[in-house]
């Protein structure tokens, strides 16, 4: 997938709570549930999916 890289985000305390309640089914620490929800997110609307075929296009030019 390339180098990670960091997003400083703020929610408000009502979602800080939702991600806090998700700690051991999304993930294991509150950051790990936030990048699971936007990974869902992404394959859901199929944009992932969409970047891996550019990425494709491009390597066979």
């Amino acid at each position: 997938m390339g180098k990670i890289q960091r997003f400083p985000v703020g929610f408000p305390p009502v979602i800080r709570e939702i991600i806090k309640e998700q700690v051991g089914i999304l993930g294991n620490s509150e950051a790990e549930v936030v990048k699971n929800i936007v990974l869902i997110y992404l394959t859901e609307k199929g944009l992932l999916r969409k970047f891996e075929n550019k990425k494709k296009e491009g390597r066979e030019k």
